[in-house]
């Protein structure tokens, strides 16, 4: 599922087996990092991963979505209990706020998040060197 996530992001770096290992690994052993799994008929459908850490600018912890992923056919079936999850897990680590990204130039869940209280406020762009 990171490689499906990855190759949808439309990033320019290569994927990496080995790191998304070291992602999901760490968060086993780090209660500021989180691994969701959306399951369904006995197999993985959805992953959500994220982190609660300070944010760089002011002195705040903010939990960060680092990836999230439900294979396309399971896709609105389990996407709001696992945003729901993020957002309890979020609270528990006494985050004040909380991020989610959206692929793409106007993610089709813009409107989701909206609803839930998000707001944009950026966009990333990105060149190899």
């Amino acid at each position: 599922m990171a490689k499906a996530f990855h190759e949808a992001s439309g990033m320019p770096i290569p994927f990496s087996a080995p790191a998304a290992s070291v992602l999901f690994d760490a968060a086993l052993a780090d209660a500021d990092r989180l691994c969701l799994i959306y399951e369904q008929d006995a197999a993985a459908r959805g992953v959500l991963a994220a982190i609660a850490a300070p944010h760089h600018l002011a002195p705040v912890k903010v939990a960060s979505e680092i990836l999230w992923w439900i294979d396309p056919a399971w896709r609105g079936h389990g996407a709001m209990k696992m945003l729901a999850a993020y957002e309890t897990w979020a609270s528990e680590r006494n985050c004040q706020y909380i991020s989610i990204v959206g692929l793409g130039p106007d993610p089709a869940v813009s409107k989701l998040y909206a609803r839930r209280g998000y707001r944009a406020v950026e966009r990333h762009f990105m060149m190899p060197l």
